[in-house]
């Protein structure tokens, strides 16, 4: 038969376990974190001087660019953070020069849909001022005959196309396609709609996003305010307004400008306000 111990000594025993114990994953805890620290020292301790600036770089713009590593070197690399976190205060003039010639980034919304029309507006707006031009009236007149002959065959035969509902024929391949139905894929009114936008010193609405990301690559590669331009990269991303969808292509230029520039490091509150 085994004799129980005395309660005090039961639980001087149990206590004294827990304490060897609490010792042992203490050192054990002790020797991991300094084993981790040593292993971070020495990995840090392998990176050259050029290389941890190299690191900066790529991490907070988009790469070295000639000059750069030693401009860093020289400024120190907390500093160059610091810089970086302050975009305002970085004299940017020179990347700024190289957009002069993308007209779209200076102008307003109301501009870029006055001197970039969406054809199909353009037209509704001079027929409704009564001053839809003769060669473009034309072209209109054809473009809509054609569709609707494709539409209803049965009313061009009977010569009345421009009376035939375009929805006669729900199974007609052309009457659902989108980009058949597109005006710009008629030749003829594609070439009198481009001799309008010419004489009239009119632009395709194509060109904004062109111009666009054009300012994008030209900041990314001449702009001091790189950080910058990883956030506005970033928050155009995240927000993912589609360049495609409806009146989108004639606000991205305000879009980048006067919302997502202004608050790339502020806070995000303002920015989404914005």
């Amino acid at each position: 038969m085994i004799r129980s111990l005395p309660k005090n000594r039961a639980w001087r025993s149990a206590g004294g376990v827990l304490t060897i114990v609490a010792i042992l994953v203490t050192s054990l805890a002790s020797i991991t974190g300094q084993s981790m620290r040593t292993a971070t020292s020495k990995s840090s301790a392998k990176l050259s001087a050029d290389q941890r600036i190299l690191h900066v770089l790529n991490r907070l713009g988009f790469g070295a660019r000639p000059g750069d590593v030693e401009r860093v070197k020289a400024l120190g690399i907390d500093r160059y953070i610091e810089q970086q976190l302050n975009a305002d205060k970085i004299d940017d003039s020179a990347s700024e020069a190289k957009l002069q010639n993308l007209e779209t980034l200076r102008m307003s919304t109301a501009e870029l849909y006055e001197k970039y029309p969406q054809p199909g507006q353009l037209l509704k707006q001079l027929q409704q001022r009564g001053a839809l031009p003769a060669e473009l009236a034309g072209a209109r007149e054809n473009r809509v005959k054609g569709w609707a002959n494709a539409a209803n065959p049965d009313a061009a035969k009977t010569g009345d196309a421009m009376t035939a509902d375009p929805n006669a024929n729900a199974n007609s391949k052309t009457a659902t396609n989108p980009a058949d139905q597109n005006p710009m894929n008629n030749p003829e009114y594609r070439r009198a709609m481009m001799a309008y936008f010419k004489e009239n010193n009119l632009r395709p609405a194509q060109f904004l996003t062109g111009e666009l990301q054009m300012s994008r690559i030209l900041r990314a590669v001449y702009s001091e305010r790189q950080l910058q331009e990883v956030m506005v990269d970033f928050w155009t991303n995240h927000f993912n307004v589609y360049a495609n969808k409806g009146a989108d292509r004639w606000l991205l230029i305000s879009y980048d400008r006067d919302t997502i520039r202004p608050h790339t490091l502020g806070k995000f509150y303002e920015l989404l306000l914005a």
